[in-house]
């Protein structure tokens, strides 16, 4: 056999070997590729309501049940929510107002922890880029922290505290405030984004994810949204 032979069969071997592998790889059909069995994610973003904007942080999993479907849960946090508790901030200082003859200026935050759980559908792609769709339902812990600063007026105590001082645990012990306690409240999520295959199994991931919050008598009359992007790492295996 000639040297051209030989290189000329060698290179059809090589073709016949690449040729699955290259095929394997852009139907996905690589470990960790498009339509991987399962998935983990740690994800960090933000999330906007009417009145604010939080920091979201969600550790995701998932596990493929039909090609191209996952099913998920997640974990996840919302920082501060402060718009959900600001009715509640609102009726306690007007009371005090109008009924002690005490002013005082009222502060809060609303971290809330979420538990959902949906289908998440992957869109086939012969790239590195995988597209995806999402729908989540599940509970959010909403756990509200008030805080309350002298302006003037009587204190129940008789005392006299410098104007801005932190009188919230005086009013707490007098009974002119009942803080509001952590409750449950039902929550819905949908959204969708685009993951890029950096390696067999890592990806970096970008997306949009809308929320919605409930109404909790405690704390305001009306559900609360939210419209936030994502960002973070997946394993995919």
């Amino acid at each position: 056999m000639t040297r051209t032979n030989i290189v000329m069969a060698a290179a059809a071997a090589f073709a016949l070997t690449a040729a699955p592998l290259f095929a394997q790889e852009h139907t996905g059909q690589i470990a960790g590729g498009q339509n991987a069995k399962g998935y983990v994610s740690g994800l960090g973003g933000f999330a906007t309501s009417a009145t604010n904007t939080t920091g979201d942080m969600t550790a995701e999993a998932g596990v493929r049940v039909a090609p191209h479907v996952m099913l998920f849960g997640n974990v996840g946090r919302f920082a501060n929510l402060a718009g959900d508790v600001q009715p509640t901030l609102d009726a306690a200082t007007a009371n005090l107002a109008a009924t002690d003859a005490l002013n005082v200026i009222a502060s809060g935050t609303l971290p809330a922890t979420y538990y959902t759980g949906g289908v998440r559908v992957e869109i086939p792609t012969n790239t590195r880029v995988m597209p995806y769709v999402l729908g989540a339902m599940g509970v959010a812990r909403l756990n509200p922290l008030a805080q309350f600063a002298f302006s003037s007026g009587n204190m129940p105590d008789g005392s006299l505290p410098a104007v801005g001082a932190d009188i919230t645990s005086t009013l707490s012990e007098t009974g002119l405030y009942v803080a509001a306690t952590p409750s449950n409240a039902a929550m819905f999520t949908f959204g969708g984004g685009a993951e890029l295959l950096t390696t067999p199994h890592w990806v970096i991931e970008a997306g949009y994810r809308y929320s919605r919050i409930g109404a909790d008598t405690t704390l305001s009359a009306s559900p609360l949204s939210t419209n936030g992007m994502t960002f973070g790492v997946s394993y995919r295996f």
